[in-house]
């Protein structure tokens, strides 16, 4: 069986001192079921350094999925069409230091990813 080619979303917010616990949860109830309904699959969780800080920033990574390049784009007309999405990372602005999202695949996808 062969597996297909995947494009990743790479989400990195750097929480306000303190903030991180919250942040995440809220993310998680909030943010993360309609990124699932736009084909979206949670692939990882990590938290930079692994204990919540009270006086510091956390960094939260947070990995998806997307099993083509039609389903990317897909999850960028509904995501980017939806008052919904933009309201959230907004008030996720104000809850951050810093936050980027990127998006990578393995090298050996590349070519099919860009064969559309």
């Amino acid at each position: 069986m062969t597996r297909e080619a995947m494009i990743q979303v790479i989400d990195e917010i750097v929480a306000r001192p303190g903030a991180a616990k919250a942040l995440l949860d809220d993310y998680l109830a909030r943010y993360a079921p309609g990124a699932r309904d736009r084909g979206m699959v949670l692939e990882q969780i990590l938290v930079s350094p692994p204990m919540w800080l009270d006086d510091q920033s956390n960094t939260l990574t947070i990995r998806w999925s997307l099993r083509d390049t039609a389903a990317w784009w897909r999850m960028r007309a509904v995501g980017g069409n939806d008052p919904d999405v933009a309201a959230w990372w907004a008030e996720v602005d104000a809850r951050a230091v810093s936050r980027r999202r990127s998006f990578a695949a393995e090298p050996a996808d590349i070519g099919a990813l860009c064969d559309v």
